[in-house]
């Protein structure tokens, strides 16, 4: 497997997983930090990290893989975008020349690669969680 930046060229496949899914893929919604991992079949998964410059937390996002692909395939993909994000992470800099210090990656994935993550370090909530959305509005001047 290899891992590669995402482009706006991948959003056709990679929003066919997440309709898949039942899930909707917006990409003025999708951080420019996105990733691909491959296979020799192409596409296999994709992930974005969302950084804050206000707190030092990150996250890792949007995780899809391609339908019908098993959880150790999936498992394996996860474990190279994480080294791929943590390894960015650990490397941003502020304006100053200074390392940008994160203390936290949170991430919300299906239920059973959580379970597989355990093991890697990753502390799984047992709590479920509905995700809500709501647009900004902003008034017309």
């Amino acid at each position: 497997m290899t891992i590669r930046s995402y482009t706006p060229a991948d959003f056709a496949t990679v929003e066919q997983w997440a309709k898949a899914r039942n899930m909707a893929l917006i990409p003025q919604l999708l951080s420019p930090n996105g990733f691909i991992v491959e296979d020799e079949e192409g596409p296999l998964a994709a992930a974005w990290c969302y950084i804050t410059f206000d707190c030092p937390r990150a996250s890792i996002d949007d995780f899809y893989g391609r339908p019908g692909v098993d959880g150790i395939q999936l498992l394996k993909a996860w474990r190279i975008l994480e080294s791929t994000i943590f390894s960015f992470l650990r490397n941003l800099e502020h304006c100053q020349g200074q390392r940008v210090r994160y203390a936290v990656v949170i991430s919300f994935i299906d239920e059973r690669l959580a379970e597989s993550l355990k093991g890697l370090g990753w502390f799984v909530s047992q709590k479920k969680f509905t995700q809500i959305i709501k647009p900004i509005t902003y008034e017309s001047s």
